[in-house]
């Protein structure tokens, strides 16, 4: 089945979209590509940090949940308010995503023959 669209046309758009992943990607900072990561060693920190005292210093059990709480929402609102990094693995996604994007904008031939001639109804 043949296909109805510029190849290299979407081969140049593909091209684009990942050099601007690689280009990003050099130029963030290293914690941005493993923020996700660093955030949930830092949630476990903080669960650690509400048993520590209640297993070692006898503070009442509620510590560990209180700790653990500010914990959490210390970690989800950083995560919410600070912008995620490109990591390699985007950049196929992105190419795809941009390949469709390309696709869909780009005019569409017709894909059925239409005859338009003389019939045999005719009088």
């Amino acid at each position: 089945m043949a296909r109805h669209y510029d190849q290299a046309v979407i081969n140049t758009v593909s091209e684009r979209i990942a050099d601007a992943v690689a280009t990003e990607l050099k130029e963030q900072p290293w914690w941005l590509r493993y923020k996700g990561s660093i955030m949930l060693a830092l949630q476990a920190l903080a669960w650690v940090a509400g048993a520590l005292p209640v297993m070692l210093a006898d503070a009442p059990a509620w510590t560990i949940f209180a700790v653990g709480a500010i914990g959490y929402f210390v970690t989800a609102l950083v995560n919410r308010l600070t912008v995620d990094g490109v990591t390699p693995s985007m950049a196929p996604r992105l190419a795809a995503q941009a390949e469709y994007q390309e696709q869909k904008t780009a005019p569409q031939l017709a894909t059925l023959p239409v005859y338009t001639g003389p019939t045999t109804n005719e009088a």
